[in-house]
């Protein structure tokens, strides 16, 4: 566990960044949909609300992989 937080802590080449933060703002964007689904009543179909938690489960995926990256010295 500690080579986890050691990699964390390191910097994350500037590739890995772009995708973590791209990764990030369309998960977020999947949250607003959902969060606003159930909060005004949209009346989304059950398939849209499903690939959007599909869609946010893959972009923690991606998101925490790229942090997880090193930068060669």
């Amino acid at each position: 566990m500690n080579i986890v937080w050691q990699r964390i802590k390191l910097e994350t080449p500037v590739f890995f960044k772009r995708l973590r933060n791209l990764a990030i703002y369309i998960g977020g964007s999947a949250t607003a949909v959902i969060t606003a689904n159930a909060t005004i009543p949209l009346n989304l179909p059950t398939k849209i609300i499903t690939l959007c938690s599909y869609i946010i489960a893959i972009c923690v995926a991606i998101a925490g992989t790229s942090q997880l990256t090193k930068k060669d010295k």
